[in-house]
């Protein structure tokens, strides 16, 4: 090939539009010449097999055909396939049909593709294939009366070969459901040729547009044929990658009903989603934006007047429906049916399902159809369903006749039918599909029979939300239909109330609200020994245990389980029971072997009285219980036995349930088996999005350990649910402290202590929560690495907040007099990291005998506890310590334990500390004649500026020198150097 020319200006070819022909104007509309603005979501696994099937990575000549629905990320998909492309050398050209009806335009894609090479090679190619003139650009080729198509074809097909021959090239054709017949035919012609050069073809296509007349859905099966041909077909994204692709469209903030709604909403559509949201839609009982309803709407156009009959009457279906049921309610005869209703299907409208069932290929397709319905129009409908489902003899489920009944009107029957619904949900653990059922029936209230136990329906609606994993908006309907309760309400329905919001704000955390609730819940109740009673001071024996205040729950705990023995209500007494249980395990009362058998008992009892959430509860409290006490093993298998529970009796997202299966992966993140702690966090689809918070949250951990910077992308969505959740905010809250020191930003790690420090203490009142004594060290371990390189000025700073962590440590601990071997463990390690701290900045130093002291305390303390990266991690500074001092024997030897768990566990900043203290095991030293004088004034504390104006260079002279003594010397800052320096005999 001639070496590449400039632009000139060209009278556009007789086949290819002026406004198309300028390669400019054609590399602006051009898909795969556009650099993705946003990552690829929920697309990895079809890129590479992408790649893999176009020949792209082996080199090999192949071809795909890319099919998917509209929106689907067809385009999205081969923008990243183009990017790979011309990162694996690949020259990337492509074309696209376009919808012009019968005016469209033969080999338009190829035209296109051609149009976008440089000058120099459209006037090669038109020199070397005069046949190829009607697809370029005058003056390339002069324009000739006609040409046989099978030369151009052939000329079309060898002119790409000669464009592989320099570069190899991947040519994409985009929506080849508009090509025209002309185009289709040299499609497959390129597909069947058999190129000597590195070509590489895809075709995408809509697979939603081909009914079974479209003349390329024979094309399709034809070519899927051809050798070296594979066909891909793009299946809806999952629900995360949806919700992923919503926050990077600036969503980061939508709140979590928001964005559910729109995952929901869009069912895996990309363009949908985008759609949604750029309309504002979090709100699932919006109207579609009008663009976008006409959009889905024109396939309706395609249909005789029956099928549409059909299709608008399955719109107002809910979902799948039946074909007995769909056939009678929209009354056509048999086979005027059946021809519809294939109809429909041929188009792409609707799909089969489950053999005997048909359901819209989109759920927003259903939705814009019925939206477009007159309103005496949906009536109608919606009461032949009624009629149909209520027949003699049918099997209407209560979830459809509760909504047909709504939309026909008849809103009595609608609430009992949505209170049935949602008891028949409970019945099989779908609690998310109940609390809809009831929240359904809530909005009815004002049709509701008389004697409605209204009370009884807002408890069940929040009991199924908290059981979904949807713990504070329960939390929040009861709340508000609290306020709302009119004077009037007896004190037995205003208590049957507040006891369910009391509890919710108790496992919630919200400790001022449940500590509250429960006192006045008291007063409400009154003395009298009744079953609300009992289940009153139930909660608040709860709460007082929670706020460590023993004796009175013992004494009040007692009595309510007096009291609920002689009332006969055994779940009351388990509650109490694990309560107590509780207590008695930290306060001395009980050994740890008494308290996991009583344990024992009572999750035994309430698994023979069906008491599932009293069996969760003691689960969990058995779990922390002997989490606290160190015994890791049998705590991980009591909170696997609770997940495993919770899954098996649809509580998987539920408190106790959810708790097992997020701290599993916890203790797995401490006995360092970190791949098995992200299987356990892996969200998967489904999980509620604080569910999914604190999961993400907990893998951040895993990816602070492994270096993993990237990670800190999830930083802004899991912040702005720190204050929902008090273990999201201190796991994440650690790992971001890590994580920005680590990359060298010590003060935004600073930032992320007071900021969790800030939420624990506001939102919890938890100024003595023991996760303070972890994030101090976390953070003073940052500074203590950061302070050889940062100016005298800074260290005081740094001294004055760790002096102020030691000290609140201090107050933790005094608080917590039972403290379990992770809280004793990391208050050392605060201890040894702020002893380092004063070491590295010289200011107050302790002695080296006692920084080996701190050190070797906490890296047996983290041995003890079972946890060997931080133990690793305390072994590295000490052997710092060791090499300073001379011992490099036992140095190497930590070192070396450190480094074998650091590679297992892929701890590249630990790895990297360890690599760093490598030059430090040397017994000699060189040091220049000016390096040694530098170091004379460094050991007398001076400033570099002070030193300069005594040796007469300059203060950036002296940091050279200053920099390569800490290399030479292996040493973390200025006081650290003086004392190997001395040691070594290098000073006088």
């Amino acid at each position: 090939m001639r070496v590449r020319g400039t632009s000139s200006c060209r009278k556009p070819s007789s086949f290819v539009p002026a406004e198309t022909s300028a390669a400019s104007a054609i590399m602006d509309t051009m898909a795969t010449d556009r650099t993705p603005s946003t990552p690829l979501f929920g697309r990895a696994a079809e890129l590479e097999q992408l790649l893999v099937a176009s020949g792209v990575l082996a080199g090999d000549p192949a071809a795909v055909l890319l099919g998917g629905d509209a929106g689907i990320g067809k385009t999205r998909l081969l923008r990243e396939l183009a990017e790979r492309a011309r990162a694996a050398g690949h020259r990337v050209v492509a074309g696209h049909c376009l919808d012009l009806g019968d005016s469209a335009m033969p080999y338009q894609p190829f035209a296109e593709a051609f149009a976008s090479i440089d000058d120099a090679e459209r006037d090669e190619l038109a020199a070397r294939f005069p046949a190829l003139a009607p697809l370029l650009p005058w003056p390339s080729a002069e324009q000739s009366a006609g040409v046989d198509r099978s030369e151009l074809f052939a000329s079309v097909v060898a002119g790409l070969d000669l464009l592989a021959a320099e570069q190899p090239l991947l040519l994409v054709i985009e929506d080849a459901h508009w090509a025209d017949a002309s185009t289709r035919h040299l499609i497959r012609y390129a597909l069947s040729y058999l190129f000597t050069h590195p070509v590489h073809v895809v075709v995408s296509y809509r697979a939603d547009d081909l009914h079974r007349r479209h003349p390329l859905r024979q094309a399709i099966a034809e070519w899927a044929r051809l050798p070296a041909v594979r066909r891909v077909e793009l299946s809806p994204l999952d629900d995360v990658a949806v919700a992923d692709l919503v926050r990077a469209r600036g969503a980061s903030d939508l709140a979590g009903d928001g964005l559910s709604a729109v995952v929901r909403r869009a069912a895996g559509n990309a363009f949908f989603a985008e759609e949604l949201l750029d309309a504002g839609l979090a709100d699932s009982r919006a109207m579609l934006p009008e663009t976008l309803a006409d959009l889905l709407l024109i396939r309706l156009d395609r249909l005789d007047d029956e099928a549409r009959q059909v299709v608008r009457a399955a719109s107002c279906s809910g979902g799948r429906v039946s074909d007995r049921v769909l056939s009678q309610v929209v009354g056509l005869p048999g086979p005027v049916f059946d021809e519809a209703i294939r109809s429909a299907i041929d188009h792409k409208i609707m799909t089969q399902v489950d053999g005997d069932a048909y359901a819209f290929r989109h759920a927003l397709l259903a939705e814009a159809v019925r939206d477009d319905l007159l309103p005496g129009e949906r009536r109608r409908i919606n009461h032949a369903y009624l009629d149909v489902l209520t027949a003699d003899g049918s099997h209407g489920s209560a979830a459809e006749i509760s909504m047909h009944a709504a939309a026909a009107g008849e809103l009595t029957r609608a609430f009992v039918a949505s209170v049935e619904a949602g008891e028949s949900a409970v019945r099989l653990s779908g609690y998310d599909e109940a609390a809809r059922h009831y929240e359904q029936a809530l909005d009815l209230l004002g049709s509701a029979p008389e004697g409605t136990d209204v009370i009884g329906l807002l408890v069940a609606a929040a009991d199924s939300w908290m059981t979904s994993g949807h713990l504070l908006r329960a939390l929040a309907l009861l709340n508000e239909h609290l306020e709302a309760l009119p004077a009037a309400t007896s004190a037995e329905d205003r208590a049957r109330l507040m006891i369910p919001i009391g509890t919710m704000a108790l496992i919630a955390e919200r400790d001022a609200e449940s500590a509250r609730v429960s006192q006045e819940v008291l007063e409400v109740v009154g003395p009298e020994r009744t079953v609300l009673r009992a289940r009153a001071e139930a909660l608040r024996t709860a709460v007082l245990a929670d706020a460590w205040r023993d004796d009175e729950a013992l004494e009040l705990g007692e009595h309510a389980v007096a009291m609920a023995e002689d009332l006969g209500a055994n779940d009351i007494v388990a509650e109490v029971t694990v309560t107590l249980a509780r207590v008695l395990s930290r306060t001395g009362g009980s050994d740890l072997d008494k308290s996991r058998q009583r344990y024992d008992e009572l999750i035994e009892s309430s698994r023979k009285d069906g008491n599932v959430l009293g069996e969760l509860r003691g689960l969990h409290n058995l779990a922390f219980v002997l989490l606290n006490a160190g015994d890791l093993d049998a705590a991980e298998a009591a909170f696997r036995a609770a997940m495993a529970r919770a899954q098996a009796t649809g509580r998987t997202w539920a408190p106790y349930g959810f708790d097992g299966k997020a701290f599993a992966g916890v203790i797995c993140y401490i006995r360092g088996r970190w791949d098995e702690a992200l299987a356990l966090q892996d969200v998967g689809t489904g999980a509620p999005l604080l569910a999914d918070a604190i999961l993400t949250g907990e893998a951040l951990m895993v990816a602070a350990g492994r270096g993993e910077v990237d990670a800190l992308v999830e930083e802004p969505r899991l912040r702005g649910v720190w204050e929902r959740d008090i273990a999201l905010a201190v796991h994440s809250g650690a790992a971001l402290i890590d994580l920005h020191g680590d990359s060298g930003n010590l003060d935004a790690a600073r930032a992320v202590r007071r900021d969790v420090a800030e939420i624990i203490e506001r939102v919890w009142d938890g100024h003595l929560f023991m996760a303070h004594v972890r994030l101090g060290a976390l953070v003073v371990g940052q500074m203590a690495t950061a302070a050889a390189d940062l100016a005298r000025s800074e260290h005081a700073d740094l001294l004055e907040e760790a002096a102020g962590l030691e000290a609140l440590a201090a107050e933790v601990a005094q608080a917590n007099p039972t403290m379990g071997p992770e809280g004793h463990a990391w208050r050392l390690r605060l201890t040894a990291e702020a002893a380092r701290l004063r070491w590295v900045t010289g200011i107050d130093a302790p002695s080296a005998d006692e920084l080996e002291r701190a050190w070797r305390d906490a890296v047996a303390a983290f041995a003890a506890f079972g946890q060997p990266f931080e133990e690793a991690r305390s072994a590295t500074r000490l052997a710092a310590l060791l090499l300073a001092t001379g011992r490099d024997e036992e140095a190497r030897s930590c070192l070396a334990a450190a480094r074998e768990t650091a590679r297992s566990l892929g701890a590249k900043p630990l790895l990297a500390e360890i690599a760093a203290l490598g030059g430090k095991a040397r017994s000699e030293v060189e040091l220049t004649p000016r390096e040694l004088e530098v170091l004379q004034q460094v050991s007398a504390g001076r400033s570099n500026g002070e030193i300069g104006s005594r040796l007469f260079i300059s203060t950036k002279t002296v940091s050279v020198h200053v920099s390569n003594i800490l290399a030479k010397l292996g040493a973390a800052g200025r006081t650290e150097a003086a004392a190997i320096a001395r040691r070594k005999g290098l000073l006088d």
